[in-house]
């Protein structure tokens, strides 16, 4: 799943046409304005269908998520086809492997179904994925990924804690985006790779804060490889939010933090902080569109409709229970056009 050699940029020139014809399509913010006001749910269905989404499967307003399903499908099979050395989607397939390994497991230990929950597309379908699980054969997945599992089924063996399975599993997730990444030699996906992992540890501290758990829990679960020194983490756990906002107002999280912790405080709830991280990464990747050719284009692609249908998932969320407009407009995330 890594890479024999670098990524070649000048192979990209044709997949960064096509992703620059295709980018035309995205939705825009009017866009999203005109689903949130549509006067019924299938109004809002009805422009995503006009912009294509899916494969053109008849689907009712109930059903919408089948509709968006098959959009991420389709923008998988699109990047798989474009890039020239498409194992570097896997970098971004992954998480779903990895959750599906959380499910396998958690359902194997407690004897209870809950393939209603997989997520596909994934590096490995997830009915192999199952059955290599359950023959604790690990040879046809990568290294980091098996060994994974089999600390898992170790550590449940004498801890019987499920929780062992989620720390574990994220652990090994961003050890192998981050390999992934190092082995493109591309300092954009290095960098994309260290901010995932930084804003996951900020979620978690400000989780694990909340709850007021311990530092030893907290140095147990950070996830390794970020920008941000685990001693911050540590250091700041038992004081004032702003204690942790003035040892990062300097770096590129300081706005960000600075934007979230009046509501964090105020709220006891993550949900604004969690929109505004999301818009960090995509200002981050928005610098792609400038870029002529190379893998950054294609990525900047992926991230976007992630973040489109995300979007979309919200808005038909909101009409089909009758949420008000501004509360379905505070949760979007912004439009990468």
């Amino acid at each position: 799943m890594a890479f024999a050699k670098k990524i070649d940029n000048s192979k990209y020139i044709y997949a960064v046409s096509r992703i620059r014809a295709i980018e035309k399509k995205l939705l825009t913010n009017s866009s999203f304005e005109r689903m949130i006001e549509s006067k019924t749910p299938d109004e809002a269905l009805k422009i995503l269908i006009e912009a294509d989404y899916g494969y053109g499967t008849d689907v009712k307003v109930f059903q919408y998520e089948v509709l968006l399903k098959e959009e991420y499908n389709k923008v998988y099979e699109l990047l798989k086809e474009l890039a020239p050395e498409p194992e570097i989607i896997n970098m971004f397939l992954i998480s779903n492997d990895y959750h599906n390994i959380k499910v396998f497991l958690k359902s194997e230990f407690s004897g209870q179904e809950a393939t209603d929950i997989i997520t596909e597309p994934g590096s490995i379908p997830a009915n192999s994925l199952k059955v290599m699980i359950q023959d604790r054969n690990f040879k046809d997945m990568p290294e980091i990924m098996g060994n994974a599992i089999e600390e898992c089924i170790e550590t449940f063996g004498s801890t019987k804690n499920p929780q062992i399975i989620d720390l574990i599993m994220d652990r090994a997730h961003f050890t192998h985006m981050r390999e992934i990444a190092g082995a493109s030699g591309s300092s954009f996906l290095n960098e994309l790779a260290v901010m995932m992992i930084d804003i996951c540890n900020l979620k978690i501290f400000l989780r694990i804060k909340n709850l007021k758990k311990t530092w030893d829990f907290l140095q147990k679960v950070l996830i390794p490889g970020g920008e941000i020194d685990s001693k911050i983490f540590v250091e700041n756990l038992d004081k004032p939010l702003d204690n942790l906002l003035e040892a990062l107002k300097y770096t590129r999280y300081g706005e960000l933090l600075e934007k979230s912790f009046e509501n964090i405080e105020s709220t006891k709830s993550l949900t604004k902080f969690e929109k505004l991280c999301d818009d960090f990464i995509l200002s981050y990747v928005r610098k792609t569109k400038f870029i002529i050719y190379g893998i950054e284009p294609l990525i900047g692609y992926l991230i976007a409709k992630e973040t489109e249908i995300r979007n979309a998932r919200i808005i038909m969320v909101g009409k089909i229970n009758n949420i008000p407009s501004e509360k379905i407009r505070e949760r979007l995330r912004e439009a990468y056009v």
